[in-house]
């Protein structure tokens, strides 16, 4: 992203090399006759990974705005959803792109399936009286919980002004789930409720969704193949 002064002329990135580094694991003797041996005994071995895919739209100049997230790759089960917006700043160098915008929410919630989280509305958010209090701890404990280590060693040092002014961002912790869910198509819906005032033009909302999956080795007894 490139961010400049309304002065100076617009910049660009021009791309002329571009290289794709992958890793190579060479496994020592013991290990490749383990793996070798699995390989024979038509042995399935499953791999899980956290895949991470954001979304985007325009915001409606609306008081209400219902978000339905694009299912990519299924079934895998979301963990976290990460909601921002940012307010002309698409396209426009003169803007910095690293800054979100709070655009008077009041309230918000992400259903998956049937069921909402969080389950009681953010219904004390009211960003011009400083009441933010709840959206703010839940963005800064988002890093605890993702990596399950102690708060004074994960906190992101984000002040509550410049959560307000810098990084106002939204996070849903969805972990808790029913085992019918973990293994269906979810269907992930966005609902936002903002203040009296339409929400400003050239708005755009953005949505990471962090989701836990798997993939299965499937050996044929001379080679291993992937089922996902």
């Amino acid at each position: 992203m490139i961010f400049r002064n309304n002065a100076a002329d617009a910049g660009k990135v021009v791309l002329s090399k571009l290289s794709w580094y992958m890793p190579h694991v060479n496994p020592n003797l013991q290990e490749r006759l383990a793996l070798y041996k699995t390989i024979e005994s038509k042995s399935s071995l499953p791999v899980g990974y956290r895949m991470i895919q954001c979304d985007s739209i325009p915001v409606p100049q609306m008081r209400n705005s219902t978000w339905r997230l694009s299912v990519k790759s299924a079934p895998k089960k979301p963990c976290w959803i990460i909601v921002a917006f940012q307010t002309d700043k698409a396209g426009n160098q003169e803007h910095n792109p690293s800054i979100f915008n709070h655009c008077n929410l009041t309230n918000m919630f992400v259903m998956l399936n049937s069921r909402r989280y969080p389950e009681i509305d953010y219904d004390d958010t009211n960003f011009t009286q400083q009441k933010f209090s709840r959206v703010y701890g839940d963005a800064t404990a988002f890093r605890t919980k993702f990596y399950n280590v102690e708060e004074l060693i994960s906190s992101p040092n984000i002040t509550p002004a410049d959560y307000k002014e810098l990084f106002p961002m939204f996070v849903f912790d969805v972990t808790k789930q029913s085992e019918k869910l973990k293994s269906s198509v979810t269907d992930i819906q966005i609902k936002a409720q903002f203040s009296a005032a339409n929400i400003a033009a050239n708005t755009k909302a953005f949505a990471v969704d962090i989701s836990d999956k798997s993939l299965i080795f499937q050996s044929d007894g001379q080679k291993m193949r992937v089922e996902y």
